[in-house]
């Protein structure tokens, strides 16, 4: 029979723990998986014989393929000391530092990432290890200590192991394999990151230089509104489009459009495509502004003006409000 117990998300509290005990003690010997591995008490658990198995077992669901653990527990692994298919003896564990420091001898320091702890099952201590999910890119988990057995092969430095279904091997060649893979597949992810990233900066310039331009060319233009009183003439429009705030403000509505269009050459992203169209729309229809200028401000005109240019302000916060979510999506 399999485990009674959902294996959907990751076991780390001990309430969560628990459970996956009592799982175990109900289960048959043949349920021992790629996630869970089981073992009888131990007199020392600090004792060589005791740590290596400990240590062996933490280095075999290291070294997992990472689609494989992911399907159970979220990738996390578990050692449990003290409890097999119908038998609960109980495992006490020594100090902590002295515990860490008999098992770091076979796993090393830092990677991979294991915790020790003890629980309680029916009144019996018991030794769980949980061991962190593995992830592409992480290296492979060696032997960090010869060990030789007073009967049985020695299993020298740097040896490699894997979780098997109900064992814990020696890794083959194709286990190695799917351990370099692993390692490349960590490499690509994080070009793939790396380009993603530095398309979403280059995006952020563009959007950050349009928002600024486009705020400048509607305040400018806002200026003009409220100014306006009478009709512009032939000359004083020569006038305005020589002047530094008349070309700064053509400097302003081609540095939109020009930023418009890169964006929607780069992205096909809908969140900025649709307020850079809206916008592109409308700075090109300046039908309420002629008329300013044409017919001297009238409030009507006047009115349409304003109305225009309210809606040419959203769609810029609009634009950088999407902008703001994109990068915090992409964890820039």
């Amino acid at each position: 029979m399999v485990f009674d117990i959902d294996s959907s998300r990751g076991l780390r509290t001990p309430d969560q723990i628990v459970p996956l005990l009592r799982a175990v003690l109900a289960a048959s010997k043949e349920d021992e998986s790629r996630s869970v591995e089981w073992k009888s008490g131990y007199a020392d658990v600090t004792s060589l014989d005791a740590s290596f198995a400990i240590g062996r077992a933490i280095l075999g669901l290291a070294n997992r393929p990472v689609g494989v653990a992911s399907a159970a527990f979220e990738g996390v692994g578990y050692v449990i000391v003290g409890v097999e298919p119908g038998s609960l003896v109980g495992q006490e564990m020594r100090d902590s530092a002295e515990l860490l420091n008999a098992i770091r001898r076979f796993t090393g320091h830092g990677w991979p990432y294991w915790d020790a702890r003890s629980l309680t099952l029916d009144g019996m201590a018991v030794m769980v290890v949980t061991v962190e999910p593995p992830r592409d890119g992480d290296r492979i988990a060696l032997l960090q200590k010869s060990y030789q057995p007073i009967k049985g092969a020695l299993s020298p430095e740097g040896t490699i192991f894997v979780r098997q279904p109900g064992a814990t091997e020696r890794a083959s060649r194709s286990d190695l394999e799917m351990l370099q893979d692993r390692i490349l597949a960590g490499t690509e992810a994080a070009r793939a990151k790396e380009r993603k990233l530095m398309a979403v900066d280059g995006l952020r310039v563009i959007v950050a230089d349009l928002v600024e331009a486009g705020g400048r060319w509607a305040d400018t233009m806002e200026i003009l509104v409220l100014a306006t009183h009478e009709e512009w003439s032939q000359r004083n429009w020569i006038e305005w489009a020589n002047s530094d705030s008349g070309r700064e403000m053509t400097a302003n509505a081609l540095t939109v459009d020009r930023a418009a269009r890169n964006i929607r050459l780069r992205s096909s992203d809908e969140r900025l495509l649709d307020p850079v169209v809206t916008l592109q729309g409308l700075m090109k229809e300046n039908e309420s502004f002629d008329v300013i200028h044409k017919k001297g401000g009238r409030r009507e005109e006047r009115t349409a003006a304003y109305r225009a240019l309210g809606s040419i302000k959203r769609a810029l916060l609009q634009l950088e409000n999407a902008m703001i979510e994109i990068v915090r999506d992409s964890d820039f």
